[in-house]
């Protein structure tokens, strides 16, 4: 494995998990009351309702489960030349 593709697999996964957990932790702290009173008055009410909230906390969750599936399934390691020939051989078959 390259040293560049492994940097792009750490970021991803890093990215993956920072947004994943500020989504799900942020909406639900007291950070996310000091952010509506920066914000106009009427996002401050659609960002403060509870059914926004959790959709965010579910685009977090979301996220998370992609680093699941990245561990489960690692697509992301598996180099491009076994998956061209993993391919090959199954419709070849």
């Amino acid at each position: 494995m390259s040293p560049l593709r492994f940097l792009t697999i750490v970021v991803y996964i890093g990215y993956l998990v920072n947004v994943g957990l500020l989504f799900v932790v942020v909406p639900w702290s007291q950070a996310w009351g000091l952010m509506l009173t920066m914000c106009p008055t009427r996002m401050a009410a659609v960002l403060g309702l509870p059914w926004v909230r959790g959709l965010l906390s579910a685009f977090g969750a979301l996220h998370l489960l992609l680093v699941l599936w990245e561990l489960l399934h690692p697509t992301l390691l598996t180099p491009p030349q076994a998956m061209a020939k993993e391919s090959q051989d199954v419709s070849g078959s």
